[in-house]
């Protein structure tokens, strides 16, 4: 008798650049949570992510999402479904609100995890981001002029400097959806700053232990100056091939290693005045995003 798919019943929906590959890797060391071994797999947000893939490097996007059901579900066949928890860590999730229903529909008791981070740090590090691969040429301040033009060509939502930091219709869309009592909002700086509090709440919503005493490091800054050394470490299908093959602990020691006997540019910084003016842009968001939460994230306003 064919034994029954293994289905995620747990959605980590983002958001990027709030440390949702850290929370891959926590999942990943914690026996009792079951993850596929490559990341973002964005199968519930494909139709969206393939009607934006006009940016640089954005044509990753249409090789690297899942679009069938069956393809997603093969992504998990090999985790043990007595597993209490086996989750999905998809950052674009969060972005689109018609994605929160097709998760519903596809697993009605779902919970979701949504990860946020203080709006002008989370798109600084986008574009940080995006530099290192050398898929962002402008400097900040330029690229973050550009948005509006990129955003009506088509480009990706990684290039949405502007629109990157408002969270507050998003996590209401998924309230809406699941409601409070299957939605956990965790705060990057938070699972930074206080994590043994951060995880009791994780263990807690999820109904099991995770063992691990920090939050695990995640995306080490910085661009490789080799473009040999960089498309050797960087390259997709190789990354997915260590992940499917290299067990997450050595893979994440392996990484660093690696990376610290190569030579690296180091990103560049965020102007204060800049900062200052990107946390005034978002703060009426922050302050919507506190009164859906009912609580203060702590943010900056300025």
């Amino acid at each position: 008798m064919a034994r029954a798919p293994v289905r995620p019943n747990v959605f980590v929906v983002g958001d990027a650049k709030c440390g949702t590959t850290s929370l891959h890797k926590l999942f990943a060391l914690s026996p009792r949570i079951g993850v596929p071994a490559v990341k973002e797999l964005h199968y519930f947000s494909h139709p969206e992510l393939l009607a934006r893939v006009n940016g640089p490097g954005d044509d990753a996007i249409a090789r690297n999402v899942v679009r069938s059901e069956a393809d997603y579900l093969a992504k998990f066949a090999a985790l043990d479904p007595r597993l209490p928890a086996v989750a999905d860590v998809s950052p674009s999730y969060v972005r689109y609100p018609a994605v929160a229903r097709r998760i519903r529909e596809f697993a009605p008791d779902a919970k979701i995890v949504v990860m946020l981070r203080e709006p002008a740090a989370k798109v600084f590090s986008q574009y940080a981001h995006l530099w290192s691969k050398g898929r962002e040429t402008l400097p900040f301040a330029a690229a973050l002029a550009a948005t509006a033009e990129r955003r009506a060509a088509g480009w990706s939502d990684m290039y949405d400097y502007e629109g990157g930091g408002r969270y507050a219709d998003l996590v209401r869309a998924y309230l809406d959806v699941f409601g409070r009592e299957r939605v956990l909002v965790l705060l990057f700086e938070e699972l930074v700053d206080a994590f043994p509090a951060q995880r009791a709440r994780l263990e807690a919503f999820l109904g099991t232990e995770i063992p691990l005493a920090s939050f695990p490091r995640a995306n080490p800054s910085g661009r490789i100056r080799s473009p040999l050394a960089a498309a050797v470490v960087e390259s997709e299908p190789l990354r997915r091939l260590r992940a499917a093959l290299v067990p997450p602990a050595l893979r994440a020691r392996l990484s660093l290693a690696v990376r610290s006997r190569l030579a690296v540019d180091k990103p560049p910084t965020l102007d204060p005045e800049l900062r200052a003016a990107l946390r005034r842009g978002f703060a009426a968001d922050v302050v919507a995003l506190e009164e859906v939460l009912g609580r203060p994230t702590g943010w900056p306003r300025e």
